[in-house]
């Protein structure tokens, strides 16, 4: 009794000093000087103690947003990546080696949207900037690097919800085992002729059941040709093989799909096989 009256004693201490380390280095108002809001703070903070993470570790986490906020760069993504990692149980060190690689995977996607996105489209349009962002992220993890991306874009600029578009179905493609030379080849040429973003993420919606049916790479490549309307490899016009159960666009420019449910969704339509989760050791975490 008496040693576990003082294993109780030497506990109730512990608990004591990490909460006054806690209290002394307000690690709140570290996160909220780095641009984070009041509640996500309080939040964050309370996940990581509760995770075992200490105060002078979420204050290192709290310089990194912070240099993230002086660039003008969204840290409501970088906050995601710290919260999908304490939901994970993914250790302190990893989850600060993560955001080491987060920061400098959104320096290059900042670097291809401002190369490629209008001037107009990008101001006071912080939501979607934050969302091409994150899709822009997620297309570099799925292997479709710079060059890859400016070529997939082109030289005329585009909206921001334009680039989008195109980046998310990039991604998506990739994730479903087509190799990045068709997707780029593939998607350059729907940009070249216009296609819409509405239009592209229907189509994707398609894709993404015909994937998790059981598709595969190079029939699901077919299938996007033949519901873009650009030639397959079949010869144009062909509406034989395994694109012809997407049929070709209709007059109103969405693809018209065979029997069952037509399940044409939006923007979060796609199966994101890259980004889901974390990376082997020293890798970037989730989708932003």
């Amino acid at each position: 009794m008496r040693r576990a009256r003082l294993l109780l004693m030497v506990w109730l201490a512990t608990q004591a000093i990490g909460a006054m380390a806690w209290a002394s280095v307000a690690p709140v108002v570290a996160l909220r000087q780095a641009g984070v809001p009041a509640l996500q703070a309080q939040r964050l903070v309370r996940e990581a103690r509760a995770s075992g993470v200490g105060a002078t570790i979420v204050e290192r986490w709290a310089r990194r947003l912070s240099a993230l906020h002086r660039q003008r760069f969204p840290v409501s993504l970088a906050v995601d990546q710290i919260f999908e990692g304490l939901m994970k149980g993914v250790s302190a060190a990893r989850i600060s080696g993560g955001l080491r690689v987060f920061a400098r995977e959104l320096a290059g996607a900042r670097q291809t949207l401002d190369r490629h996105a209008t001037l107009k489209s990008i101001g006071g349009h912080p939501r979607a900037v934050r969302h091409a962002l994150s899709d822009l992220v997620i297309a570099r993890r799925a292997g479709l690097d710079g060059g890859a991306l400016d070529r997939l874009l082109g030289r005329r600029r585009l909206t921001v919800s334009r680039i989008s578009a195109y980046v998310q179905v990039a991604a998506d493609l990739r994730g479903w085992g087509v190799t990045r030379s068709d997707v780029v080849r593939t998607l350059g040429a729907a940009r070249r002729k216009g296609i819409s973003r509405a239009r592209l993420l229907a189509l994707d919606g398609v894709l993404a059941r015909k994937a998790a049916a059981g598709q595969g790479p190079r029939d699901l490549r077919r299938m996007l040709r033949a519901g873009l309307g650009l030639p397959s490899s079949m010869g144009p016009g062909s509406l034989s093989g395994p694109g012809a159960a997407m049929g070709m666009p209709g007059a109103g420019g969405g693809a018209m799909v065979g029997p069952g449910p037509s399940a044409m969704t939006g923007s979060g339509a796609g199966m994101t096989g890259p980004g889901g989760g974390m990376s082997g050791p020293g890798g970037a975490m989730g989708r932003p």
